[in-house]
């Protein structure tokens, strides 16, 4: 943290200088004033003189981006939807402030996958088409365009927060939803928590949070960074005491990925392995004390597969939502039924499950994508997933450890936890997947900037 905030001082310095000397520069005789500029301009940049303007709108853009880096993860349960809205409506600005002036961005590989999966989605309506309610499918994936937009601000900010603010931000953000789980959970004697919200919402957000908050280990040398280690426990915890098995599932492959990445890079950091050893220990107790206290649903995580079969339990039915799911595929592979007809499929194969009448999509990603736009749906899904990866397309990205990390990290829980629950539309998990990945976008954009001028 002390790096990134002494780059921006010196960033700040080097501004301010070049603007002073321009200034006094301005002033003198044209001859001398033509050369001084063009010596400014090679020992400060290639780039013009910034002006006040500039540098005012330079604290601007950092102030939006860290605002909506903060508004976008920190907020639990149901004050996220809050959260969500402020961090769209920064990339919403951004996308407009900076859209035309910034439009090479729309050839990044990141950009091009999320676009692509919004076109396509759009592309499949004509086929499908049957009122109004099919218009949504492209409308489902928008939020992910805030990936974009604070991309576009982190490009024009004058500063960046380093990776370790941002996993501390992470890991504030895990130790709240736990906090906030353990009172519901041990004071209120609540079964199921969620502070508000739905608890699978709940254990989706605090399990990536949690696992991001992993990224601090590999941005800095300081002794501090071993405390990140216990960022994906404190998200495991956090989901366990959700009792949805979805999010454990989510929050133990996310913390399974970062202990082997970590493990695999620094195996000769004796600390870090000891440190890792601990963590896992310590989740393996909270997973006891929560089974102990009578959670059947985190104890069932081994039967986690009863959501794909009719077992006669309360399984049937997921099991039916991803059955219709099946049935909508086969039925129309390639295009799909359309967003308005998303449960119509699993209303007519199961008239007798009151509860699958009552819910307005599957539950699942992979299971909405297909029934919505078939075999075009499930390749948009996967755009989407694959987006972080392709920030690692980029030399000087692949060789940064945060972003590799953070990249690995978020595919692995947004896969992991689409499977049995949704995790695209207009919903906090989707914005906090998006600005986390417009961070580590902004990050590496401001890497290549910093490699191009050396």
């Amino acid at each position: 943290m002390r790096e990134a905030t002494r780059d921006h001082a010196t960033a700040l310095q080097r501004q301010y200088q070049a603007r002073a000397l321009a200034d006094r520069l301005r002033s003198g005789p044209a001859d001398k004033r033509r050369q001084g500029l063009t010596n400014v301009r090679s020992c400060y940049g290639s780039h013009s003189i910034p002006t006040c303007r500039d540098l005012f709108m330079h604290n601007v853009f950092s102030a939006l981006l860290l605002l909506a880096l903060i508004a976008g993860i920190v907020p639990p349960g149901a004050a996220a939807y809050s959260g969500a809205y402020v961090s769209m409506g920064i990339a919403a600005i951004g996308l407009v402030a900076l859209g035309r002036p910034d439009r090479a961005v729309l050839h990044h590989p990141m950009a091009l996958a999320i676009l692509g999966a919004i076109v396509l989605l759009g592309a499949t309506i004509p086929f499908v088409y049957r009122g109004e309610a099919d218009l949504m499918a492209p409308v489902f994936v928008l939020p992910m365009l805030t990936a974009i937009g604070l991309g576009m601000i982190g490009k024009r900010a004058g500063y960046v927060p380093g990776p370790v603010l941002f996993a501390l931000i992470c890991l504030i953000a895990v130790s709240i939803a736990l906090a906030g789980g353990a009172y519901e959970a041990f004071v209120l004697q609540m079964g199921r928590v969620g502070l508000g919200n739905n608890p699978i919402h709940y254990g989706s957000l605090a399990a990536m949070v949690g696992g991001l908050s992993v990224i601090g280990v590999v941005a800095t040398t300081s002794p501090w960074r071993y405390i990140f280690v216990i960022g994906p426990i404190l998200g495991v915890a956090a989901t366990a005491l959700s009792g949805s098995r979805g999010p454990l599932a989510g929050a133990l492959a996310m913390a399974g990925i970062a202990m082997l990445y970590l493990l695999i890079g620094g195996w000769r950091d004796r600390v870090l392995r000891f440190s890792i050893l601990g963590a896992l220990l310590a989740g393996a107790v909270v997973l006891l004390v929560v089974m102990s206290e009578g959670s059947d649903r985190v104890s069932g995580l081994l039967n986690a597969m009863d959501i794909f079969r009719f077992t006669g339990g309360s399984d049937d039915i997921r099991a039916a939502l991803f059955a219709s799911a099946l049935h909508a595929l086969k039925s129309s592979p390639v295009f799909g039924l359309g967003f308005g007809q998303l449960m119509d499929t699993a209303r007519a194969l199961y008239p007798d499950f009151a509860q699958v009448h009552q819910l307005e999509n599957l539950h699942a990603d992979w299971a909405n994508f297909a029934a919505m736009a078939g075999g075009i749906g499930l390749f948009a899904w996967l755009l989407l997933l694959l987006a972080p990866l392709t920030l690692l397309l980029d030399e000087t990205a692949r060789a940064d450890q945060p972003i590799a990390l953070g990249a690995l990290i978020l595919v692995t829980g947004q896969a992991t936890l689409g499977v049995s629950n949704a995790m695209f539309g207009v919903v906090p998990q989707t914005m906090l997947y998006a600005v986390a990945l417009g961070y580590l976008f902004a990050r590496a954009r401001r890497l290549s900037d910093r490699a191009a001028t050396r």
